[in-house]
């Protein structure tokens, strides 16, 4: 049976990001659907279209009122819905693993496979705490600071103002998240980058940590992005190793793609040859 990739975006972004992909999925003869998570478009004001900054950050924002809760569910509805076509692989990016996983440990009898592209995938302990791990004490955060707008401490939420980098900025900016794009490549990514994400760090309704008796019962799979300063490698083998301890039996199959964080959406043909031979498996092996 033919599988249906169900794409789930990460922080900042929004199905949007998945277009390339699915047209080359597409090419390739596979069903896609790309979800967006709650809250996108959260931000794009008057404001922030005319970087009027004192109103932008006097703002209010429904991401304050967003929970994990809200965003696991327009998973596990798209999953829900298109498993009625056949077998479903479920494919997530950067921050998309939380609510991926919450769904994997939710409904695993209706997923075939789960993808994680350089995704988070906790285990051991809160998503927060990976943050401030050693193995992330490489990742190039600094050339996100600039932006931010108030405080996330105080807002409930975080908001930061793509627009508002300046040429140096950008410059810092692309390579941390985009080495391998064009300035001008790197500027369509900026322009739909969402001003307005989740403050998801603390707080234990995100503690979506992989659960052995349900989400380790599905076929995983994990993409390391190996030119990835957003999510060094060290972070994206963490991952890989506690989730190999929890279910030795089911471990991670494993793949390289030379990438920034982001850059292999706007060259996605080998994320796809990935995929492709993945959804072979899952088609072969429905359940």
């Amino acid at each position: 049976m033919i599988p249906t990739f169900v794409f789930v975006h990460g922080s900042g972004s929004s199905a949007h990001a998945w277009t390339a992909t699915q047209r080359e999925m597409a090419l390739r003869g596979h069903r896609t659907l790309a979800v967006d998570l709650p809250g996108r478009g959260a931000g794009f004001t008057r404001a922030y279209h005319e970087q009027d900054l004192e109103t932008f950050a006097a703002e209010p924002s429904v991401m304050s009122d967003v929970t994990a809760a809200d965003f696991v569910r327009p998973v596990v509805e798209a999953v829900q819905r298109v498993r009625h076509h056949g077998p479903v692989v479920l494919v997530a990016h950067s921050f998309g693993g939380l609510p991926v996983t919450a769904a994997a440990n939710a409904i695993p009898e209706l997923i075939d496979r789960v993808v994680y592209v350089a995704a988070q995938c906790p285990v051991d302990r809160h998503p927060g705490e990976y943050a401030m791990s050693p193995e992330w004490a490489s990742g190039d955060f600094s050339a996100m600071a600039p932006l931010f707008v108030g405080d996330p401490a105080h807002q409930g939420f975080v908001r930061l103002n793509w627009r508002g980098a300046d040429r140096a900025q950008r410059e810092a900016l692309r390579k941390a998240i985009a080495a391998e794009l064009t300035e001008e490549q790197f500027l369509q990514v900026v322009v739909t980058s969402q001003p307005d994400e989740v403050s998801w760090l603390t707080g234990q309704e995100w503690d979506h940590r992989a659960d052995k008796d349900s989400w380790g019962r599905i076929p995983h799979s994990f993409v390391r992005l190996t030119g990835d300063r957003s999510m060094p490698l060290a972070v994206q083998d963490r991952y890989i190793a506690e989730a190999d301890a929890l279910t030795p039996d089911n471990p991670f199959d494993v793949h390289d793609l030379a990438s920034s964080h982001a850059g292999f959406f706007r060259r996605p043909a080998d994320l796809a040859a990935i995929l492709d031979r993945l959804s072979v498996r899952a088609g072969a092996g429905s359940r």
